[in-house]
């Protein structure tokens, strides 16, 4: 039997989900029965798929879902497999920090200069933007985690029930 481990990003993910589903059916009988819809539905949904999407990332990372070009990766030797990784993994991490950076710098000025408030329910939006450098810290502990695990596995036959491409020397 294989033991499940806990992974916080899946139960926001989840909790996340089922606001937005929650929100979004009431939203749907509320414009059947009474033809008006709620303004602000929209407002959080949006926001909150930006924050599942990134949380998705992580969790695409973890199982090794994420998408992968890999034409020219699997004729690689396993040396320039660990550098093709090394340098992937480089890279996503400078994107994420890209990303965190920036929006961290938005969320800053929407909290001290402009004091932006959203359309429909007049909140701070650096209430909606904080969602962005706080899940793409679980992107860069995820690209890192797994590149390592990557990294472990090159030249490591595969067993049967492995969804991950073989080696060419075990099949």
């Amino acid at each position: 039997m294989k033991k499940h481990t806990f992974h916080v990003d899946e139960l926001i993910g989840a909790v996340i989900l089922s606001i937005m589903a929650v929100i979004s059916f009431i939203n749907v009988i509320n414009r059947y029965f009474f033809h008006k819809g709620f303004a602000f539905t929209e407002e959080i949904t949006i926001n909150l798929f930006v924050w599942i999407t990134l949380l998705g990332i992580a969790i695409a990372f973890r199982r090794r879902s994420n998408l992968k070009m890999t034409n020219i990766y699997d004729i690689f030797k396993p040396s320039m497999k660990k550098v093709a990784l090394v340098i992937s993994a480089i890279l996503g991490v400078i994107i994420f920090c890209f990303i965190i950076y920036n929006s961290s710098k938005e969320i800053w000025k929407n909290m001290t200069f402009y004091h932006t408030t959203s359309e429909s329910l007049g909140i701070p939006t650096w209430i909606y933007s904080i969602g962005t450098p706080i899940f793409s810290l679980f992107v860069i502990k995820e690209i890192i985690s797994s590149t390592i695990r990557e990294i472990k596995s090159i030249g490591k036959p595969t067993s049967k029930g492995d969804s991950t491409i073989p080696n060419k020397e075990a099949t």
